[in-house]
């Protein structure tokens, strides 16, 4: 990964460009764990880490043919521009509901699968994460080796306005420089994430192979988002537990939250809309190399 000094930017051609370019690169570090699991997926599956759309959604005949977009995993969906002097794309969405990764209020949904126009000024690269997905992320830092010591946020993707479902995720985690990539030998962690939502409740949790290595690193996950949930969002009663033992203070755990935006118009007669938010959990200090399990309860129509 390229980054260049605070020096350089006479080259690319002024403030407005060399900002664009930092917007770009701090994004482009802030999913690099996802690259890394991605190539840890491929290592051990054969799936490629860039895949056509139809990979994943194999009923869709219309994307068979589609080769300006492709997902990076299983549910994280790039539309990128590919004409000069463009600040809009074209973009195919199939069909269910897509969450801006950048601006996790907006939100494209479907029943059908179709095209949306997005805008794409010069530092915007759209991305965007499918429902039923887990995706874990850091924060953006001037070199990928910094970011990576950074505190991790998990993104929980439900289907727009659920009040019953499951979504589940994945992340491998070495120090990126061995020849191979496998468990077993005290140098990388392997953890499967899974949320529930039912009845008003959330509920996220882990599952931990191979601790020692994220251990050793001090990772810790400080914040949890939860997309797409129905209602009006206020969280209360949150529950900790670390290895089966519940966490006795909580007082440095706040929970927020905000309403999605549509990107197009929801399928439904204006007095059927639901109101549907995106909630943040922060505060949170759960290492990622222990098994955890947090829930809360939430004023979620039932």
């Amino acid at each position: 990964m390229l980054i260049f000094t605070l020096r350089d930017k006479s080259f690319i051609g002024g403030n407005q460009r060399w900002r664009s370019l930092l917007e770009c690169l701090r994004n482009e570090v802030q999913t690099f764990t996802l690259f890394l699991h991605s190539s840890y997926e491929a290592h051990v599956t054969g799936a490629p880490i860039a895949r056509p759309l139809f990979f994943t959604f194999t009923n869709e005949t219309e994307l068979y043919g589609l080769s300006t977009q492709f997902l990076l995993g299983r549910s994280l969906m790039v539309s990128p521009v590919l004409e000069s002097n463009k600040t809009q794309v074209e973009a195919m969405f199939p069909r269910g509901t897509w969450y801006d990764m950048f601006d996790m209020t907006k939100v494209v949904y479907s029943k059908e699968s179709r095209y949306v126009v997005l805008d794409a000024p010069l530092h915007v690269i759209n991305v965007h994460l499918y429902e039923n997905a887990i995706i874990p992320m850091q924060q953006g830092g001037l070199i990928s080796k910094e970011a990576r010591m950074t505190p991790f946020t998990l993104v929980v993707a439900f289907p727009l306005g659920a009040t019953n479902g499951e979504s589940k995720g994945n992340l491998f985690l070495d120090d990126d420089e061995l020849p191979e990539m496998r468990l077993g030998d005290g140098y990388a962690t392997y953890v499967d994430f899974y949320a529930t939502v039912s009845k008003g409740s959330v509920k996220v949790w882990s599952d931990v192979q191979e601790s020692k290595f994220a251990l050793e690193k001090g990772w810790t996950i400080e914040k949890v988002i939860v997309l797409g949930l129905n209602g009006n969002g206020n969280g209360s009663g949150v529950e900790i537990e670390v290895d089966g033992n519940g966490v006795a203070d909580s007082s440095k755990v706040e929970v927020s939250s905000a309403d999605h935006e549509y990107v197009v118009e929801l399928e439904e007669d204006g007095e059927n809309k639901m109101r549907n938010v995106m909630v943040e959990v922060k505060g949170l200090e759960l290492p990622v190399g222990k098994n955890f399990a947090m829930s809360w309860k939430m004023g979620i129509k039932a």
